[in-house]
């Protein structure tokens, strides 16, 4: 699957490319930005915030927490990491495959650069796919945080641009876009112990 995935195209990949995609992304996919001429140049975060509502019908928004931190701490210094530390990154990686962009704050850098480009139709089904997979696992971070209370979950994603080596006394940019408020996925309690035990 591996090998189909990453090889130039051919008519193999050309006829079996959605069982080959559906295996690979997000969990296994593939990404070369470490390498020149255009290697990462950010350090992505992506933050959960939530409505909780109390026993007595009180609803209250909480504070955002980072939940791409705890996976990347368990992947620093491991050289076969589990998997599992790549959950939020493939997410967020898969929303960005899928067009589904945050709304980011007026006159931010990214708004102008887009606006430039030509506006290419979307794939619905994946935009879908990625949109309720990012749901699913904002619900089982708020949940593990504040409980069975929640009511709803937001994701804001946040850049940290790294300067080149050559611009190393540039000012550091850091940018942010939300996404909307979406009902909580259906989770089970199992899957909340689980998303316990390896984020935290």
């Amino acid at each position: 699957m591996t090998f189909l995935y990453v090889a130039p195209w051919n008519p193999v990949y050309d006829r079996t490319s959605s069982i080959v995609d559906g295996y690979i992304d997000p969990y296994f996919g593939q990404n070369w930005e470490l390498f020149a001429p255009d290697p990462i140049d950010y350090n992505p975060r992506v933050l959960v915030r939530a409505k909780v509502k109390d026993p007595s019908g009180w609803e209250r928004h909480t504070g955002y927490i980072d939940i791409i931190e705890p996976e990347l701490d368990k992947a620093r210094g491991t050289l076969f990491a589990s998997r599992v530390a790549r959950l939020v990154g493939g997410a967020r990686q898969m929303m960005t495959d899928a067009d589904v962009e945050p709304v980011m704050p007026e006159g931010t850098e990214e708004d102008e650069e887009a606006e430039e480009e030509p506006a290419e139709e979307p794939d619905k089904e994946f935009q879908a796919q990625a949109i309720q997979h990012m749901t699913v696992i904002a619900t089982l971070a708020a949940r593990a945080k504040w409980g069975d209370g929640v009511t709803a979950v937001q994701v804001r994603v946040s850049d940290q641009v790294i300067p080149r080596w050559e611009d190393q006394d540039a000012e550091i940019d850091k940018t942010y876009g939300d996404f909307p408020w979406w009902t909580p996925a259906p989770v089970n309690a199992e899957a909340v112990r689980l998303w316990k035990d390896a984020h935290e």
